[in-house]
């Protein structure tokens, strides 16, 4: 058995994720103990700083990681996370962000310091993601509901067509308190697609945890819906 880590910023020196070349070797030393055996790529692309020479310098680094992650026996697919600010349309209408190894699956977030935007600022832009003709994967849910979450909005999140993905640090507390419980409120709803890393270091609380989290939460689900959470993807034709 093995897990694909959908979200994880583990090419170095790009953004706030992996610092360095080092760090790199370690994160992926970790994700090979966790069973890891594909990662996706994705580093932050901001809408109106970000430039076409950004993304090429970003698909320029994940190929670097490419070549690293062959000696863990991990491939590495193309991929981003694209944050849906003010200058969201921009980037669509110019292409400058990168969908997950050319599919029309596009990993998007919000402002995790702030509670969840209203419809214009959200469903809006998650319909226009969709009007370009890609799939959103809503990155890490649970941390953009701080007043408590609404399961009715994430229920139509799911109903348009999004799809939801947690982080597995999220269970184990190292967002805080409300984004574990919201974490848990989702799973025991089956309001969850995806759980992924969101890896940023290779050591402390944002590094690789998959298999940790795996066997934490089968202790409260079925054995079934677990894999189809962690392996989600492997059934999408050229995914990987």
């Amino acid at each position: 058995m093995s897990f694909i880590d959908i979200h994880g910023h583990y090419a170095w020196n790009i953004d706030d994720g992996i610092p360095s070349y080092e760090d790199a070797r370690k994160a992926l030393e970790l994700a090979r103990e966790n069973r890891i055996s594909a990662i996706v790529a994705t580093p932050h692309v901001t809408p109106g700083v970000h430039t076409k020479d950004d993304i090429h310098d970003f698909i320029q680094r994940i190929d670097d990681l490419r070549m690293l992650a062959t000696e863990y026996n991990i491939d590495i697919l193309d991929g981003c996370e694209l944050f849906l600010n003010h200058d969201y349309q921009k980037a669509l209408d110019q292409n400058l962000f990168i969908p997950i190894e050319n599919t029309q699956y596009v990993l998007v977030e919000f402002d995790v310091r702030k509670e969840i935007g209203n419809e214009q600022e959200v469903e809006e832009r998650l319909y226009d993601v969709q009007f370009k003709g890609y799939t959103p994967i809503i990155a890490h849910v649970e941390r953009y509901f701080k007043n408590g979450l609404d399961i009715e909005r994430v229920n139509g999140f799911i109903e348009s067509g999004c799809i939801i993905q947690v982080n597995a640090t999220s269970f184990l507390g190292y967002h805080g308190k409300q984004a574990k419980k919201i974490a848990f409120q989702l799973l025991d709803e089956g309001l969850i697609h995806v759980i992924a890393t969101d890896t940023h270091r290779a050591t402390g609380s944002r590094k690789p945890c998959l298999n940790k989290i795996f066997y934490f939460i089968i202790n409260k689900l079925n054995l079934f819906f677990v894999f189809s959470f962690f392996l989600y993807f492997s059934s999408i034709p050229n995914f990987c």
